[in-house]
Formats: structure tokens, C-alpha cells, sequence
């Protein structure tokens, strides 16, 4: 996905690209999620929860594009189903998404679920969702964008300009597309935007552990 500047001021108008405005101060220090992590890498939970926030998971990514904004609205949503007091525990979490790395990065930020772990699932079979597990409680969620919120032109001009490489005026036509569909993204209700629904059992095996999962337990009682 093309990129986009953090700043207050729009992008200038260059080799054929339109002025456009950048993803505003306010959005970016949104509160995504709340989490409890481990105090070190063989220790217990801290009791301090932590505020991530979107511009924080924007600087591990590189840019907040339309598909990172995306994921991050999604899974969100499926994050508040899983933990309903609001503190994300990020050493009992597992997931799934497609194989953009838009989504699997903000699936591994949010959410501590790890590939080498196997708790972090990428299936090209997926499409615009993602699927969350709770390990402790074996509740999990499916969370899928709603038909019609993606601009539905997108994704075969994004195919194209892969194509063409350096296609000035199809990057200026792509961003603003994308541009378009992250305003969406933050301006509406959530709940407008996708749709959370509870799984019988999570589709996936787990096939690791957090080397912190186990001693994020020592002292304190799972919440």
C-alpha cells in the first residue's frame, strides 16, 4: 500500500501526485487498545496497563495506510469482544488474517501473537478479516469488513499499478482512493464498518507458547 506522511500539513503536489491531507494528529493518538505485558522477557505480568495507540502502531509499520487502518479498526473490535473489562492480556492472544502485511503487522502489534509462536496464522484464504482466539477462555471471534466499505474499485487498481510500476497519474488516482477509504474508516461508527461474530473454536491449531506466557501467571491471578 503507498504510504502517507504524519504531519499536519498535506502532501505537496509532486511528479503528478495531488495534494492530499494526511491521517489528522487527533486520529493517530487514538487509543486502540489497553494491554497488560509481561515486565521482561521471563517475568510477570506488569500491573501498569499500557495505552497503544494508532500513530504508535503506524511508526512499527512505516506508514498508515488504508489497510493498516483497516486491520487496526477490525481487530479493535474483536480485541473489546474478547476482553470486555478492556485490558488486552498480549502473552494469551492468537490470531489469524490474510497475507497483506498491513494486516498481519497490525495483527502482530495489537495483539502479541507471534508466528514463530504459532499463535499468529497467515491463511492467503482469508479476505478483508481476521480471527481472534483467547486462549484462556478458548473464546474466539471472527471480525469481516462489511461489503461495500472498501471502495470497490480499489483492490484492481492497486493490482495494476503493481503491474505498471511508476504510473504517476494510476499512484495519484490509487491514493486518493485510499485516501477516501481511511477517512471512512475513522469518521464512521465501527459498528457500521464491520461485523463481529463469535466462532464455536478457533479454526487454527496453536502449536507454540510465549516463553512469557507461563510466568506471566507467577504471583497473579489471570484476569
Amino acid at each position: 500500500m503507498a504510504g502517507m506522511m504524519i504531519a499536519t500539513a498535506g502532501w505537496r503536489a509532486t511528479a503528478g501526485r495531488p495534494a492530499c491531507e494526511p491521517v489528522p494528529r487527533k486520529d493517530l493518538a487514538r487509543i486502540l487498545v489497553r494491554t497488560l505485558d509481561t515486565e521482561s522477557s521471563l517475568g510477570p505480568l506488569s500491573k501498569t496497563p499500557q495505552e497503544v495507540t494508532l500513530g504508535d502502531l503506524v511508526r512499527f509499520h512505516g506508514h498508515p495506510c488504508d489497510g493498516l487502518v483497516a486491520a487496526a479498526e477490525g481487530l479493535t473490535l474483536g480485541l473489546k469482544a474478547l476482553f470486555p473489562d478492556g485490558i488486552v492480556d498480549r502473552a494469551d492472544v492468537a490470531a489469524a488474517t490474510n497475507a497483506s502485511p498491513c494486516y498481519s503487522d497490525a495483527a502482530a502489534y495489537l495483539t502479541g501473537a507471534r508466528t514463530i509462536y504459532g499463535t499468529l496464522v497467515i491463511d492467503k484464504a482469508l479476505g478483508d478479516e481476521w480471527i481472534l482466539l483467547r486462549r484462556s477462555t478458548g473464546r474466539a471471534v471472527r471480525v469481516t469488513l462489511k461489503p461495500g466499505v472498501k471502495p470497490s474499485d480499489l483492490p484492481a487498481m492497486e493490482k495494476k499499478l503493481r503491474a505498471l510500476g511508476c504510473d504517476g497519474t494510476l499512484i495519484a488516482q490509487v491514493q486518493s482512493l485510499q485516501l477516501a477509504f481511511i477517512h471512512r474508516l475513522l469518521v464512521s461508527p465501527p459498528a457500521s464498518l464491520y461485523d463481529v461474530v463469535p466462532l464455536t473454536a478457533y479454526p487454527y491449531a496453536v502449536t507454540g507458547e510465549r516463553p512469557d506466557a507461563e510466568k506471566a501467571r507467577c504471583g497473579q491471578q489471570v484476569h
